[in-house]
C-alpha cells in the first residue's frame, strides 16, 4: 500500500537538486558531505525567515521534499537544476511541516539564500 505521503512526492517532488550537508568546521572553512541527489519542489520567492540563530534573514527559495527526507542542516549547500540557473545557495532554515491530523501533506522544507 502507497502512503499518501508518496503519493503526493511522486506528483509534487519532481526536481532534482544536489544537496551536500554541512558537517561541522574544518580547518580551512565549512566542511560538508559529499552531494546526493533529492527531489523537491523549488519555489523561488523572496520571503523574510528566521536563521537558526533568531535572526531574521531573507530567503530567495524554498525547496519542499518528502516528510521523511534525512534532516539537511543550516550551512548545507544546496545546487538547483538548470531550469532554476544552476546556481548553489546555502540553508538559511529547515523545518518538518505537520498538520497533526492528515489534513494537510506533511512535509520537509528548506529555505536558501
Amino acid at each position: 500500500m502507497v502512503s499518501v505521503a508518496d503519493q503526493i512526492a511522486a506528483q509534487w517532488f519532481v526536481w532534482s537538486v544536489s544537496v551536500q550537508r554541512h558537517a561541522g568546521e574544518g580547518p580551512y572553512g565549512p566542511a560538508h558531505e559529499p552531494a546526493v541527489t533529492v527531489l523537491g519542489k523549488i519555489t523561488t520567492k523572496r520571503k523574510l525567515v528566521k536563521a537558526a540563530d533568531g535572526s531574521e534573514v531573507i530567503s530567495e527559495a524554498r525547496v519542499s521534499m518528502h516528510v521523511n527526507t534525512l534532516t539537511i542542516p543550516v550551512g548545507s549547500l544546496v545546487t538547483f537544476p538548470p531550469e532554476f540557473g544552476g546556481r548553489t545557495a546555502e540553508v538559511l532554515a529547515e523545518q518538518r511541516h505537520h498538520d497533526g491530523n492528515g489534513s494537510t501533506p506533511n512535509f520537509y522544507s528548506i529555505d536558501l539564500t
